[in-house]
C-alpha cells in the first residue's frame, strides 16, 4: 500500500507542490508527509486504486489544528493535507489525481 501513496506524493510534487511538512505529529511512529492543498476522497482513492485498507482521516480542528488525508496504518506512511471545509474555504486546490 505504501507505494500507492508514494505514487500519491510524486503527483503532487509533478504538480508542483513541496511537502510543508514531514514527521511523525503524534508521536506515534508515524512518517505523514503535508501538502497544501486538500482531497476529494472518493477521487483519489479511485485513480490511485487505494483500497478499504487505506484509512482516510479527516480532523475538522475545532480544538486545534486541522488536517485530513490517507495513511497506511500497516507501515504509518501518510499523505496529508487541509481538511476539506478548510481548504476549500481558504482556496487551496483540490486534488482528486485527474490533474
Amino acid at each position: 500500500m505504501e507505494n500507492k501513496l508514494q505514487q500519491l506524493a510524486a503527483h503532487l510534487v509533478r504538480l508542483g507542490f513541496t511537502p510543508t511538512y514531514r514527521g511523525d505529529p503524534y508521536g506515534q511512529g508515524l512518517d505523514w508527509l503535508y501538502f497544501d492543498c486538500y482531497f476529494q476522497e472518493a477521487a483519489v482513492r479511485r485513480h490511485f486504486g487505494l483500497g478499504a485498507e487505506m484509512r482516510y482521516v479527516a480532523y475538522d480542528g475545532r480544538a486545534a489544528g486541522q488536517e485530513a488525508g490517507f495513511y497506511d496504518p500497516g507501515t504509518g506512511f501518510g499523505i496529508m493535507g487541509h481538511h476539506p471545509d478548510y481548504g476549500r474555504a481558504g482556496g487551496k486546490p483540490e486534488i482528486t489525481g485527474a490533474e
